[in-house]
């Protein structure tokens, strides 16, 4: 709880300095700015990796968000229960408490041990599931990763069409200072989406 209270006070006081430091920028052209950093950057993504992938991706930001951090202590109370029931009981009773686990780990291992594989067995096909998890969680940090260094390239082409439209109305200082805001603008949003969205988001 303390937590999240932090990051809202955090993002509040982000935006209230950034409203008061850019009070002079109108909302229509930062929205537009946004939008086509952050557009531009998904649609890249979009065309390097799968569908599947951003599936797979949009479902494991849920879950990491919804689901509190595992407590440890009571896993490992819980697996030192499981192994008295097992000993005293038998593999019947053991079966019985697989619809109580919900992690996925100590599920497939419960199953195993039911299924009476060897501990060598159960320790090899365990070792291959943990690889097998990890290396699709780290495909999904290499798509947040990539974005990441996408947004600020984006913010870039943005910086280069605000110099063009600067360098093609010299003569109307209106539409000079408006070119100008949307270069300065898009690389800020660029580095914004960049450090305060997807880099916490692949470390998270």
């Amino acid at each position: 709880m303390t937590k999240k209270l932090i990051l809202v006070a955090g993002i509040l006081l982000f935006i209230g300095l950034s409203a008061a430091i850019m009070g002079n920028a109108t909302t229509t052209l930062s929205i537009k700015s946004g939008i086509l950093v952050l557009g531009g950057a998904m649609l890249i993504g979009f065309l390097s990796f799968p569908i599947k992938s951003y599936n797979d991706l949009f479902k494991t930001l849920f879950l990491v968000f919804k689901h509190p951090e595992p407590d440890y202590q009571k896993l490992v109370k819980r697996i030192e229960r499981l192994a008295r029931i097992n000993r005293v009981y038998g593999n019947l009773a053991l079966e019985e408490e697989l619809n109580n686990i919900e992690n996925l780990f100590l599920r497939k291992g419960i199953e195993l041990v039911v299924d009476e594989y060897d501990p060598y067995e159960i320790h090899n096909i365990m070792e291959q599931e943990y690889e097998l998890y990890f290396s699709r969680k780290e495909s999904l940090i290499s798509m947040l990763t990539t974005l990441q260094k996408l947004a600020p390239a984006i913010g870039f082409v943005g910086t280069i069409i605000g110099l063009i439209n600067v360098l093609g109305n010299m003569g109307d200082p209106a539409e000079m200072g408006r070119g100008i805001a949307i270069a300065l603008q898009t690389t800020l949003y660029g580095l914004l989406f960049a450090n305060f969205l997807f880099l916490p988001l692949s470390k998270k």
